[in-house]
């Protein structure tokens, strides 16, 4: 069987994962990378090995040589690559979330409802071996009827600062609550149904980031679950990891708690500080597997076009999300809830 062939758009970290899962998966053959930037595009052409490189989408996605297309730029700029490529009869996979309107994310939808090629969501928690397990407790009925629990995925102020060159055109919750409200729906096999949400600013502004510090939500659920959900980018760079992770489901017959922000049994005391090391995350165990969860998602991707796997999340799964993203910013910027109908 022919390889599928891939053009990755985004030469950032993101993009880099992109290219090491299609170099090192058997069944892909990476074609063509693209960044606005030109030295970044030439940069992980060299580094990943991939024949082309383009500065513009549109280049990348009107080649013949390519059959599929995946989208690791900022969250801001997804809609127009997806929907090109989507019009070129590409498979395509985006980064999440899919789009920040509504309008947008329904545009997308649905194109890909219309489209002869697949487009999935990189919604990777859905295949973090914590949060599968926690989807099957669920599923089966061990912890009964979810009732309530807390949600919380949040930065050190160093991700909007240092890592992202874009910090201030997105915020904590685009950025992190994304996949918050995904791995909710995905773990209650429920929707949102009304939304209430406060947020400030001000640290991140006087540090040079004019977006919001935090948001802080509730989030009711159709069956009657409440949820509370904080996604912040100003925890302190004195933290041992840059990402605080937490959630925990309590049911009417027992409760699950998870904490996969690091994994502790792998740590370091380097430069005064205590650090956690990935290992069950994004580090491949050898330069000819792919690694963990975060890159397997992408792996799911492949299955789907090639195999004919189900997808991991479609575009409906990513409007939703958009959908409910966009009514927490109703809500602290009006102060009022929303109902999602």
């Amino acid at each position: 069987m022919s390889k599928l062939r891939v053009g990755v758009v985004g030469a950032g970290l993101w993009g880099s994962n992109h290219a090491h899962a299609f170099n090192v998966l058997p069944e892909t053959e990476l074609v063509a990378v693209c960044d606005i930037d030109g030295d970044r595009a030439k940069k992980m052409q060299q580094a990943s090995g991939a024949p082309l490189a383009f500065t513009h989408f549109n280049e990348l996605v009107a080649r013949d040589d390519i059959d599929a297309v995946t989208i690791a730029t900022p969250d801001f700029t997804h809609t127009a690559i997806v929907l090109a490529a989507l019009k070129a009869g590409k498979h395509v996979l985006s980064e999440k979330p899919l789009a920040t309107t509504v309008e947008e994310a329904r545009q997308i939808a649905d194109a890909a409802d219309a489209a002869p090629g697949k487009l999935m969501i990189d919604f990777h928690n859905r295949v973090n071996p914590v949060f599968t397990q926690m989807q099957a407790l669920v599923a089966d009925g061990r912890i009964g009827e979810p009732r309530h629990g807390m949600a919380r995925l949040s930065n050190t102020s160093w991700v909007p600062c240092e890592m992202l060159s874009w910090g201030a055109r997105s915020s904590a919750l685009w950025f992190l609550g994304s996949h918050l409200t995904d791995l909710l729906r995905f773990v209650l096999g429920d929707e949102v149904s009304r939304v209430y949400a406060v947020t400030r600013k001000g640290g991140l502004a006087a540090m040079g980031v004019d977006t919001q510090d935090f948001h802080s939500c509730i989030l009711e659920f159709s069956r009657g679950a409440v949820f509370t959900m904080e996604n912040s980018w100003i925890l302190s760079r004195d933290n041992p990891s840059l990402v605080d992770f937490k959630l925990e489901v309590v049911g009417n017959k027992g409760q699950i708690q998870a904490d996969p922000t690091h994994n502790g049994g792998l740590r370091h005391i380097t430069d005064g500080k205590l650090c956690f090391a990935d290992y069950i995350g994004i580090t491949p165990t050898g330069p000819s597997r792919i690694g963990g969860f975060v890159l397997e998602s992408i792996a799911r991707f492949v299955d789907s076009v090639v195999h004919d796997a189900p997808l991991l999340a479609d575009a409906h799964d990513g409007l939703a999300n958009t959908r409910i993203l966009a009514a927490i910013e109703r809500s602290a910027a009006t102060g009022q809830p929303v109902d999602l109908p």
